[in-house]
């Protein structure tokens, strides 16, 4: 097991370091630069408007295929060959999109880049952050996941700089940048497969992902906290990340002057989200800070749906990120509060993964229709989303008396 030391280069910070770049990788460069390059396949021919909702839609449902399927995963070798395949085939799924423009390539690529990123997401946090204290969790667990909004800034900035508007050299770009983020990665997985020693052990580690292991006092709490963390934090960011571009079209008719800067900004707050939960201090107990920081995402609903004003919406835009991040980090600190071992957070970490991108496909499809006759209603529906969400977390703060926080 490796040590903490207090030295800034630990192997710790190393592997914190290389945990963050492939939340980077998986869901900066991954998922959510997709709408970057979107344009640019538009504007050069490669797909429509329509198609490119199409391959969203794809690659979101194999993103949910592949963390259910790492939630199913038992074996730590198992997993250990799926994450070095899952940071194989995401650069090359970047590469495949570069030079083939047809639809049905580009279809396979997204849902490769999709199934890896599942995986990615799923396992990554309970490598990078192997024998680190509980006490430490909620710290190394927020460096961790603000790489997916460091990796989205990075991908935006960098195809904004040397793409040129051409769809080829902003994915040529992606895939070199995921490929230079993937090196620490890889450092990080060959020193897990170092790790492992003896069959016992192994046998031993598959025996404690078994999520029936669980008291049964604490079940009902997990499942609030996936529903609340997980489902409903998924549904409940529909509303603002994939509609403010329109509203602003609506408000204002500056669409297109605003798509990539709501993006840019999601994408800032998501970082900020993450690094302001991993440097809360400790003595604020996470069952006390989820319910505030759903007020954070509830305001945000209140001040996009009511403000007449660009700088408000891009506000919201920056809070609904500052939420979905710095609840993603505490959710994951939280169920490590309530599980039995670090392989079976792994496993329940990747359903709360699979639940947030289950919430916010349901939602998406839902109110496809109903959003483009009465967007307002849809925009309340969102907050009433985030009302319910709110009430979760207060349900989990409950718990507190009878389980410690960190």
């Amino acid at each position: 097991m490796i040590q903490k030391t207090e030295n800034n280069l630990s192997p710790f910070n190393i592997m914190v370091i290389a945990g963050s770049c492939a939340t980077a990788i998986g869901l900066g460069i991954g998922r959510f630069d997709f709408g970057a390059v979107g344009r640019f396949m538009i504007d050069d021919a490669w797909i429509s408007t329509t198609g490119m909702g199409d391959l969203a839609g794809l690659n979101l449902g194999a993103y949910l295929l592949g963390s259910l399927h790492h939630s199913q995963i038992r074996n730590r070798k198992v997993v250990l060959r799926m994450m070095i395949l899952a940071l194989l085939l995401l650069p090359l799924s970047f590469w495949l999109e570069a030079f083939e423009s047809s639809f049905l390539w580009q279809a396979v690529a997204r849902i490769c880049a999709g199934f890896a990123a599942g995986h990615l997401i799923s396992g990554i946090p309970a490598i990078a952050l192997a024998g680190l204290h509980s006490r430490h969790r909620r710290r190394g667990s927020g460096l961790v996941l603000a790489g997916g909004g460091i990796g989205a800034l990075l991908g935006a900035s960098a195809i904004g700089l040397f793409a040129h508007h051409s769809a080829m050299i902003a994915w040529v770009i992606l895939a070199l940048l995921s490929m230079a983020l993937a090196l620490p990665v890889l450092w990080l997985l060959s020193k897990s497969i170092q790790s492992q020693s003896a069959p016992e052990q192994s046998q031993a580690e598959e025996s404690s992902t078994d999520l029936s292991a669980i008291k049964p006092g604490n079940r009902w709490r997990v499942v609030v906290l996936l529903v609340g963390g997980g489902l409903l934090v998924g549904a409940g960011q529909v509303p603002i990340s994939l509609y403010a571009p329109i509203v602003v079209a609506q408000k204002f008719g500056e669409a297109s002057s605003l798509s990539s800067d709501s993006l840019a900004v999601l994408g800032l707050g998501s970082t900020v989200g993450a690094l302001t939960a991993a440097f809360l201090p400790r003595r604020w107990p996470t069952s006390l800070m989820l319910p505030l920081v759903s007020c954070i995402g509830l305001l945000a609903s209140v001040l996009f749906f009511f403000s007449d004003e660009v700088s408000i919406i891009l506000l919201a835009t920056f809070l609904i990120g500052v939420w979905m991040w710095m609840t993603a980090t505490l959710s994951y600190d939280r169920l490590g509060e309530f599980l039995p071992s670090a392989e079976a957070h792994r496993r329940v970490w990747a359903v709360m993964v699979s639940l947030v991108g289950f919430g916010y496909a349901c939602f998406s499809f839902s109110f496809a229709h109903l959003a483009s006759a009465n967007l307002d209603l849809v925009l309340l529906i969102g907050i009433g989303v985030l009302v319910v969400q709110l009430s979760m977390e207060l349900l989990q703060r409950l718990a507190s008396s009878k389980a410690p926080s960190y």
